[in-house]
């Protein structure tokens, strides 16, 4: 039987990752909750819809879209494959002004060989670029730890602007070999944050932000969260489909659809910080992308939609998915009379399906959508 250290274990893993994304059905069995939001029609939007702006800031830039092509993959086996998805999606990230994310670097320190699968500068040298880390390899439980020194060479290494750290503990607890070492985590990106001259992103991968962790996350200078909700691809049914027995079947099987819905943790962010939020988890068309934004997201993040033609290397498929999006954030924009995204954030919304003890609980999500404070 052939056997494979630790590093190789972890590169073959992220192949294995993308092929079941590719074959199998990995989407959550629940929405991501934005059914329950709805516009106000504006039978007289008193706009152009030639005239509306959907540029946004973000971290000191200015981007001419508020979409974000979230970090999917890097350092897989023989990395041709996440080379290739990678430089697809700069390539469509360059042509858009549109930032990207990375998948996890852990590969790439790991087994620094691997780098190049991470490198887009040499096709998009513009991009807002977005590095990756694990939150669990900063944890003080790990004799190994990260610390400035790999935060520093996963993004310096392929010349990126920003870095995120995932928090993944869902998926690290049903996953065969996963790292369920969190302890200390809080206090390292504390560390971190005070001596790294890069921003921060914390970045959930598909159960969400609650307030009480994007509190946490703010009071340590984090400068944005991704809230990765539920309601898009579920990691545990990523490691369903890789569990080596039944039990670890059952218990993926289980919590396949554990979370916080991508728009309840986006108000969930919005009402208890003032980080700029990147709505990710279930953002499949623009009115959905448009909705998040309204809420108060500054970007909507898609990934699953954009592995295939990546995957493929077909740019212009990417592009046409990405501006599919757009045009249709673009008319509801126009059918709500919002010449940018400032006034889209600003628009009236209508809420069902939360509960009065969620709201009682949570947040008066009324008195705060209809004063215009998101």
């Amino acid at each position: 039987m052939q056997t494979f250290d630790k590093e190789e274990l972890t590169v073959i893993r992220k192949f294995e990752h993308i092929e079941h994304c590719l074959k199998r059905n990995v989407q959550a069995h629940v929405s991501n909750g934005f059914e329950d939001v709805h516009f106000v029609h504006m039978s007289l939007p008193e706009i152009d819809k030639d005239e509306i702006d959907m540029s946004v800031e973000f971290l000191g830039r200015r981007f001419d879209y508020p979409i974000f092509i979230a970090g999917m993959t890097g350092g897989t086996k023989g990395s041709q494959l996440a080379g290739r998805i990678n430089k697809t999606l700069a390539k469509a990230a360059q042509e858009l002004n549109i930032p990207m994310g990375v998948g996890s670097q852990r590969a790439m320190i790991r087994k620094p060989e691997t780098w190049e699968s991470y490198y887009v500068r040499d096709v998009a040298p513009d991009i807002f670029l977005v590095g990756n880390l694990g939150a669990p390899q900063f944890s003080e439980t790990i004799p190994e730890r990260y610390g400035i020194e790999e935060a520093l060479r996963a993004v310096e290494t392929i010349q990126a602007d920003a870095l995120a750290i995932h928090m993944n503990p869902l998926q690290e607890s049903v996953q065969p070999e996963g790292d369920t070492q969190y302890r200390g985590v809080l206090k390292a990106l504390a560390e971190l944050k005070a001596e790294f001259p890069y921003p921060i992103i914390a970045k959930e991968t598909g159960a969400g932000v609650s307030k009480e962790v994007a509190i946490r996350l703010e009071s340590i200078g984090i400068d944005a969260i991704d809230v990765g909700g539920l309601g898009g691809t579920s990691w545990s049914a990523v490691e369903y489909y890789r569990a080596k027995d039944e039990i670890g079947k059952d218990l993926a099987l289980r919590f396949w659809d554990w979370g916080i819905k991508t728009a309840i943790s986006v108000a969930e962010v919005r009402y208890s910080t003032d980080l700029p939020i990147i709505a990710t988890g279930g953002m499949r068309d623009g009115i959905t992308m448009a909705k998040a934004l309204a809420m108060g997201a500054t970007f909507a993040g898609v990934a699953l939609p954009l592995l295939k033609p990546a995957v493929k290397g077909d740019v212009d498929g990417v592009i046409k998915i990405l501006r599919r999006y757009i045009e249709e954030i673009r008319n509801a924009m126009f059918l709500v009379g919002a010449r940018n995204v400032e006034e889209l954030r600003k628009v009236p919304l209508v809420i069902t399906g939360f509960t009065r003890e969620w709201l009682e609980q949570r947040i008066d999500l009324w008195a705060y959508l209809r004063d215009g404070r998101l």
